[in-house]
């Protein structure tokens, strides 16, 4: 099965399952609920995009939006930029501050009625700093907007940190209002390239990231990224 077309692993049961196992241990990783899930993606960057993609068709579903945009901090992943480029969403930058963390009061700011996620880093490329989860979330759920955490880079060191010793503030889904996470196996995890998953806070929220087409001439046509 290494050398198939992984869009459409129900041609090999045991690639299906050890993909499922995967995106589970993630999720437990992240302290999801129940309802928490996702899906496998080749990279961080795809992860991202996916997300991004899910929050766009999640605003236009739910609330009509037609001219969607996200609210990230200058210091988050050129990925969010090419997620805006990919999918026509418009991408505001948030300000840092004196830590290179977020400026909360200014992602707030920039909220409008066509904001359909906030983007967090824990922990972001450049700096290595985390960005306030918390308070971003308590946004996220005041404006009924998505927040995103993007923990591509520390993705199998931050879970560990209380473990370890070190203090820790919470970020990933025990924050009411994280509503989705990307984490890199194959940075820290020990996986080959390209390994990503992207996780959601509820099935529904997920089911905007996929595609599927019902009328095309080659039958049903659908795929999870």
């Amino acid at each position: 099965w290494a050398f198939c077309n992984p869009l459409h692993p129900a041609i090999h049961p045991s690639l299906r399952q050890m993909d499922a196992e995967v995106v589970q241990m993630v999720v437990n990783m992240y302290n999801g609920s129940k309802e928490a899930c996702g899906a496998f993606t080749t990279g961080g960057t795809e992860s991202i995009l996916m997300a991004i993609k899910a929050y766009r068709d999640w605003g236009l579903a739910t609330k009509g939006i037609t001219s969607p945009n996200i609210v990230v901090c200058t210091t988050a992943h050129a990925a969010f930029m090419k997620a805006g480029k990919y999918f026509n969403v418009f991408v505001k930058f948030a300000r840092t501050d004196k830590h290179m963390a977020v400026d909360v009061k200014h992602v707030q700011q920039l909220i409008d009625g066509n904001t359909v996620a906030i983007v967090g880093s824990c922990c972001q490329y450049a700096h290595g700093t985390v960005d306030p989860i918390e308070d971003m979330a308590k946004i996220a759920l005041k404006h009924n907007v998505g927040l995103h955490v993007d923990c591509c880079l520390g993705g199998f060191l931050v879970p560990f940190m209380e473990k370890a010793g070190f203090p820790m503030p919470a970020f990933d889904f025990r924050v009411n209002g994280v509503t989705s996470i990307s984490c890199d196996p194959h940075k820290y995890g020990f996986s080959p390239k390209g390994a990503s998953v992207v996780m959601f806070s509820n099935k529904e929220l997920r089911h905007h990231m996929y595609c599927f087409l019902t009328e095309w001439t080659g039958g049903i046509y659908a795929t999870a990224t």
